[in-house]
C-alpha cells in the first residue's frame, strides 16, 4: 500500500471513528436514529432500519468431523500388498487426522455482505443463503470492539456472530442501544471510548498523531477469535 493509499485509508478510519462519535452523542441527547427508506426488502410490522452497510462476517462453530474411510481388497505379491495396505493406512490417518482440526471452533465463512440494522434485527445477506436474520432478543453475548473494527454476538441458539468494518464504530454505538436498551446503553465498556469522545471526556483510544491504533481484541465468553 503507496503512503498515498494509507493517508487516504487512515482519513477514511477517521471519518468513521467520527460518526460514531456523532451518533452516541446523537442518542444520548435522547433522540432516535433517523429511519431510513428501504425498497425491495419486506420490514416486520413496526420495524424500520437504521444502517445500512457492507461488513466482514463470520461464524464461529467446529466441522463435523466427518471424513471417507479409504479401503479395499488388494491382491499381488506379498510386498506390493504390503506396500498398498501401508500407503492405504497413510491416507486414512491423515484424513483422520483433518477431521479432526475440522472438528475445532474457529471462525468461518469469512465473507463481505451487505447488512441493515433495524430497531429489531441485524440482517446479513448471504450468496447462497438470502437474508440472515439476527434478533436481538435472541443475543446472550454482546461485545463491541470499535477499537479493533469489530462486534462480537452470542445467540441462544445459534453459532456467534462476528462482524468487522470501518462501520463499526455506527454499529457499535447503535447496537448497544438496541440490545441493552436506552437506559444502559451507555454503559456498555466497549463503546466507553466514543461515549467519552461524545462527552468530551477523553480522546479516543490510540489517536496519535492523527491515527487510530487497535488496541487488544474481546472475546466472546473464553472462546478465541
Amino acid at each position: 500500500m503507496g503512503r498515498n493509499d494509507k493517508k487516504a485509508a487512515a482519513e477514511r478510519e477517521r471519518a468513521e471513528w467520527q460518526l460514531g462519535i456523532d451518533w452516541a452523542r446523537w442518542l444520548m441527547a435522547g433522540n432516535s436514529p433517523q429511519v431510513l427508506t428501504m425498497y425491495g426488502l419486506v420490514l416486520e410490522p413496526g420495524e424500520v432500519a437504521y444502517v445500512n452497510t457492507p461488513l466482514q462476517y463470520a461464524r464461529l462453530y467446529g466441522g463435523s468431523g466427518r471424513y471417507t474411510h479409504s479401503g479395499g481388497l488388494f491382491v499381488g505379491k506379498p510386498g506390493l500388498v504390503l506396500g498398498l495396505m501401508a500407503a492405504n493406512a497413510a491416507v486414512n490417518a491423515s484424513r483422520k487426522a483433518a477431521a479432526k482440526r475440522d472438528m475445532q471452533l474457529m471462525w468461518r465463512d469469512l465473507q463481505e455482505v451487505p447488512t441493515i440494522a433495524t430497531n429489531y434485527r441485524l440482517l446479513c445477506h448471504l450468496p447462497r443463503s438470502g437474508w440472515m436474520s439476527f434478533y436481538y432478543s435472541a443475543v446472550q453475548e454482546f461485545y463491541p470492539d470499535p477499537a479493533n473494527w469489530m462486534i462480537t454476538f452470542g445467540f441462544q441458539n445459534a453459532e456467534p456472530l462476528r462482524l468487522a468494518g470501518l462501520a463499526t464504530p455506527t454499529l457499535s454505538v447503535l447496537t448497544s442501544w438496541c440490545v441493552l436498551g436506552s437506559d444502559r446503553w451507555q454503559g456498555e465498556p466497549g463503546i466507553a471510548p466514543l461515549i467519552e469522545a461524545a462527552t468530551g471526556r477523553q480522546l479516543p483510544p490510540g489517536v496519535v498523531q492523527g491515527e487510530i491504533g487497535p488496541g487488544e481484541p474481546r472475546r466472546l465468553g473464553n472462546l478465541e477469535p
